[in-house]
């Protein structure tokens, strides 16, 4: 499938935030890193950036950051955590039991913990709430639970990062009834499991990740979280101090976004370098033109210290030979 193109408001606000970028201090490391994110951190900044449309001092300083160690590196990979469902299996038909219950009672929900964070079933909770024995929600439960699959390239993946002598854990937002399916589709690819319900912490909360870490006795810059939600399990473990990947099946990532996002749950580790894709600009309007332009030279530039030093620029047919040697 075909990235869709980068849309003319997109192109606009990059634009704004990369001119103010190349204006500041550092302006050339910075605008480097923002253009290309392929550092977790500098995705999750710079997907911000563009959504606020404007550069605050909080986010440029934690660019700079990320700038520092551009060369660094890496700590080695001690765990691959995946979240469950839209990143491990899918549920062929949702029903959603218990939004349903919680409709009917708010107020009262409102009061009580949520069902991702305690072990709690449907007719527990429907207790809980005061409301009747949920006889339709039960049936509506069995019909998803019934219909949770896993998707083709599930098991593969798994298997690979065992391969490689990686830990493998479950790390997923989830009531408790939705644990016994996901453990009999997985449980012998699976060191860890680590569910809302069960921990009383939620992603993208930093407590579910230190709880997770722990569990899994590795540093927090030891484990890269792979999953489809990005403020869950990209923001969620990237401010834990943590990597992670952002699956995304469909291909619709932003511009951002796709710097570290895959299609395919094999491409998330071993890491394959940058998942970065070609961009497709609209060259109607001004921003989109002048962002291309930096682009095709920065492509052309080689690395120096750190720093973007541009090549001698040539014209014509001779050197246009010369620079496709």
């Amino acid at each position: 499938m075909t990235r869709p193109p980068i849309s003319e408001a997109e192109q606009a606000v990059y634009a704004v935030v990369l001119a103010d970028l190349a204006g500041r201090d550092r302006g050339s490391e910075a605008v480097a890193v923002f253009r290309e994110p392929t550092d977790p951190a500098a995705a999750v900044i710079a997907d911000a950036m563009i959504r606020a449309g404007t550069v605050s001092d909080d986010l440029y300083a934690r660019l700079l950051t990320v700038a520092d160690r551009r060369y660094a590196r890496l700590p080695a990979t001690r765990a691959v955590a995946f979240d469950a469902f839209g990143t491990l299996v899918h549920i062929g038909r949702k029903r959603h039991p218990f939004e349903r219950l919680i409709r009917q009672a708010r107020d009262r929900a409102a009061e009580l913990p949520s069902p991702m964070i305690q072990p709690i079933g449907l007719a527990d909770y429907a207790g809980a709430l005061e409301l009747p024995h949920p006889d339709t929600g039960l049936a509506a439960l069995d019909e998803e639970l019934a219909t949770i699959a896993l998707y083709p390239d599930t098991l593969d993946a798994l298997r690979r990062v065992r391969a490689e002598g990686v830990k493998v854990a479950v790390a997923s937002n989830l009531a408790l009834p939705y644990a016994a399916p996901l453990k009999a589709l997985l449980g012998d690819l699976v060191d860890v499991w680590h569910l809302s319900f069960a921990e009383g912490a939620i992603k993208p909360d930093r407590a579910f990740y230190a709880g997770l870490t722990a569990k899994l006795g590795c540093e927090p810059s030891e484990l890269l979280m792979v999953g489809d939600t990005w403020r869950d399990d990209v923001v969620g473990a990237v401010e834990a101090g943590s990597r992670a990947r952002w699956v995304d099946r469909e291909g619709r990532a932003s511009h951002a976004r796709r710097f570290i996002a895959v299609r395919e749950l094999g491409d998330a580790y071993p890491d394959r370098g940058p998942a970065t894709q070609k961009r497709r600009w609209n060259l109607s309007s001004k921003a989109s033109m002048r962002t291309l332009i930096v682009s095709t030279i920065s492509a052309g530039r080689s690395r120096l210290d750190g720093y973007a030093t541009p090549l001698p620029m040539r014209t014509g047919r001779k050197g246009q030979q010369q620079r496709r040697r």
